[in-house]
Parts: structure tokens; sequence; C-alpha cells
């Protein structure tokens, strides 16, 4: 089992012996942190901006400074991760539409970033008319 094997089994990087595959990254992974219970809030931002859909992962902050304790147990402030893949024609779009309607200093807080994606399988993909 190497990653040789992985890629080549998924097809998604096909390499031929020697070769290093080229990477296109034609799709995007928006990453958005927000406060626990703004999910349609910051999706409804994200599809006015063309996003497909998303998924919402529950999470908890540690932030900067220490959390805070109640009988010597931590708090930690409740959080949502949404994921959203995106083409990345549409990233730029999607990000800003979130962080005018859901940023930092409204209810949702929402911070985001993206990170390239070199290959998709079982993505649902629309055709165009």
């Amino acid at each position: 089992y190497t990653t040789r094997d992985t890629l080549s089994l998924h097809d998604a990087l096909p390499i031929s012996d020697g070769a290093v595959p080229e990477l296109s990254f034609e799709h995007e992974l928006i990453m958005v942190i927000i406060n626990e219970g703004h999910t349609d809030t910051v999706m409804d931002a994200a599809r006015s901006a063309g996003a497909a859909g998303g998924t919402v992962l529950h999470a908890k902050g540690t932030g900067a400074k220490q959390a805070e304790r109640f009988l010597g147990v931590s708090i930690a402030e409740e959080k949502e991760l949404i994921i959203i893949v995106s083409k990345a024609s549409e990233k730029a779009a999607i990000m800003k539409a979130i962080a005018e309607n859901c940023g930092p200093g409204t209810p949702s807080g929402a911070i985001s970033f993206s990170l390239p994606i070199s290959a998709v399988a079982g993505l649902r993909v629309l055709e165009d008319d």
C-alpha cells in the first residue's frame, strides 16, 4: 500500500512511470467556522453566490485565551464548521457573500478560508444548459 497505489486506484491523478502529475485546481474547499446555530444564515449567503450546498460539523473553539472553567471543568465555546466544495471560479464570490453577510462582528461571526483541491471523486456535477 503506497501513495502511488492509492492515487492510481482512484484514477484521481494518473501517474506514468517517473512522471510528475500535473495538478489542476478546478475546485476549492471553503471552510467556514461559525458560532453555533447560524448554519442557515451562512448557507443562505453562500447559496446566493453560487454554492450548491455544504457539510456541517460540530466543533468547539479553544481560542487564544484559556477556556473558562466551571467547577474545574473547561468550558469551550460551541462552534460549527461548514465545508463547501465549489468551482474555483465561484470561490471568491462565495467567500465574499459570507464575509459581507455573516462575517466577524455579526452574530454568526464567520471566519472562512479556502484550500485548493487537486482531485474530486463522487461530486455531483451540474451541466450547463
